[in-house]
């Protein structure tokens, strides 16, 4: 809860707010002091009514606190892609390391996940090192046994679904929306639920799975994608547009060159490229 209070007392001096102001009826000033301070707690009830008093919303708290704390969390850290980015394995290993040591200790079940998530990781830093099949395993089983999927769940379907059998990424497809419905209310996490899901539908065009990829655009498109949600609105084109292209339909490479074009003009390089590569790719098999 110290580190609670801390985030809260950053939130309540950006709005310009006296300790008096947020604690209103609810909790003494002297009460709150020491909440901010790490040398007392808030029950649920009074930490959310001090937030209602500076006009924050609870999921606004957190993906602020989220961001302040990151570094401090490998699963959020941008590091650990950064180093991923850079085919460092070294770190990797060293992060695995930890992990195993860490659920050694505890035999808390998610420091178990999370190693097995970091063999994916390893992977994608070095091409030639293939994933356990007990580390697949670890992280199938896990996610099946979780009734609400939030941002942990979420986090290591989009890190591992590319070593998931197809068989199994096509159950976690058809899950992946009805285990999310508490989390889909949050505006960050609905994103992060559609840019997954989008993910998986590029993966299965590059694989070649077209009947699944077909089946997945449907129930995209039935999530109504919000207009201002223009590079999910993007993405979802362009696979329409790849999908059209795999089943025949030649003049679809122009909807793909196009969505190619307005991701660039957008400064979205990584899409933008991504895109080049995957028309480079068909227009090379001609």
């Amino acid at each position: 809860m110290e580190t609670y209070g801390k985030v809260f007392k950053i939130l309540r001096e950006s709005k310009n707010l006296s300790l008096a102001e947020v604690a209103g009826d609810y909790v003494s000033t002297a009460q709150l002091s020491r909440f901010e301070n790490g040398k007392s707690r808030l029950s649920v009830d009074l930490f959310f009514a001090c937030l209602k008093n500076m006009d924050i919303l609870q999921g606004e708290f957190s993906t602020f606190y989220n961001i302040y704390y990151q570094q401090e969390d490998i699963r959020t850290s941008i590091r650990l892609y950064t180093e991923m980015n850079n085919r460092n394995t070294y770190f990797i290993k060293q992060e695995l390391s930890t992990s195993m040591k860490e659920y050694d200790r505890t035999g808390k079940k998610s420091t178990r996940v999370l190693a097995a998530v970091l063999h994916v990781f390893w992977g994608k830093c070095d091409k030639g090192y293939q994933v356990p099949a007990i580390e697949i395993e670890v992280i199938t089983d896990y996610l099946f046994s979780i009734d609400e999927w939030c941002f942990y769940e979420l986090w290591i379907l989009g890190a591992c679904y590319k070593v998931l059998s197809v068989q199994t990424l096509e159950v976690f497809i058809q899950e992946i929306v009805a285990r999310t419905q508490f989390y889909m209310g949050i505006e960050v996490n609905r994103k992060k639920v559609y840019r997954i899901l989008l993910n998986i539908l590029g993966y299965l065009l590059d694989i070649g799975e077209e009947r699944r990829a077909s089946k997945l655009i449907r129930l995209v498109q039935s999530l109504n994608i919000l207009e201002n949600d223009v590079f999910e609105r993007l993405q979802l084109k362009f696979c329409r547009a790849h999908l059209a292209y795999l089943q025949g339909d030649k003049a679809a490479l122009d909807t793909m060159k196009e969505c190619q074009r307005f991701a660039e003009f957008l400064d979205c390089y990584y899409l933008s490229e991504a895109i080049s590569e995957t028309i480079q790719g068909l227009t090379d098999k001609l």
